[in-house]
């Protein structure tokens, strides 16, 4: 296996032993209603699933606090960080990690803006978009966004009309927006993408990628890993608050 082009270019030197303990740790961003506890939940079923094909050792999974894990997984105190996706394979050149090899799913990602003041995909693709004030997450995009940290708030800062949208994935925005009542956002679809594992550009990391993409891959064969992952992401729904 060859390192990923990310980590041919960014990668800084690697003169630490190769580390081939087989029990892999990951560190995972909190979700609601999805990723909430590491013992239960629908991200925690599809982490089960991937287990079940990789004999050699565990896949385990901790949720910490957004900028703890892109912290761990730079500083390699954890062996790959999870949720992500993949927006284009240009995206990976100019990231200091690499995605797993192989993917998830799909993710549908969907435009949150506010009634009064719709935006669409057309407009994320005009000039005005470096006008607008976006909120999405730490990836990137094309365009000038500000980095969600707390969905909830800015799912509330949107329905107030503070900001002009919200990039995010569907499920978990729309948890927000029935949990809370808001009802002065407006959803339009935007694109689905690769959702993936990422980790630290290293030997560890070179390791950890074959032997969870493995996993990955034999856990598609058998059609348990579209099963559980339909239960974290799914086709885009087409209704309004």
């Amino acid at each position: 296996m060859s390192p990923s082009r990310a980590c041919d270019v960014n990668a800084p030197a690697d003169n630490v032993p190769l580390n081939t303990d087989p029990n892999l740790r990951g560190v995972a961003v909190f979700l609601p209603s999805l990723l909430e506890r590491d013992d239960q939940g629908p991200f925690v079923d599809l982490i089960k699933v991937i287990n079940k094909y990789y004999p050699e050792g565990k896949i385990s999974i901790t949720i910490e606090p957004v900028k703890r894990i892109y912290s761990d997984i730079n500083n390699r105190r954890a062996d790959f960080g999870m949720p992500t996706m993949k927006l284009n394979d240009a995206q990976e050149a100019t990231l200091p990690t690499q995605f797993s090899h192989e993917s998830l799913g799909k993710v549908t990602f969907v435009l949150y803006s506010n009634k009064k003041r719709p935006v669409s995909k057309l407009d994320m693709s005009a000039r005005s978009v470096n006008t607008l004030n976006i909120e999405a997450p730490r990836v990137d995009w094309d365009f000038p966004v500000q980095t969600v940290v707390d969905l909830e708030l800015s799912m509330k800062k949107l329905n107030a009309g503070r900001i002009d949208a919200v990039l995010w994935a569907q499920e978990e925005a729309d948890y927000e927006i029935k949990k809370l009542h808001l009802n002065n956002i407006q959803r339009a679809y935007f694109n689905d993408y690769p959702d993936m594992f990422f980790m630290p550009c290293s030997k560890r990391g070179d390791f950890v990628n074959q032997a969870i993409s493995n996993a990955i891959k034999a856990a598609a064969l058998s059609v348990e890993l579209q099963k559980a992952h339909d239960k974290v992401h799914h086709s885009y729904v087409d209704w309004q608050p």
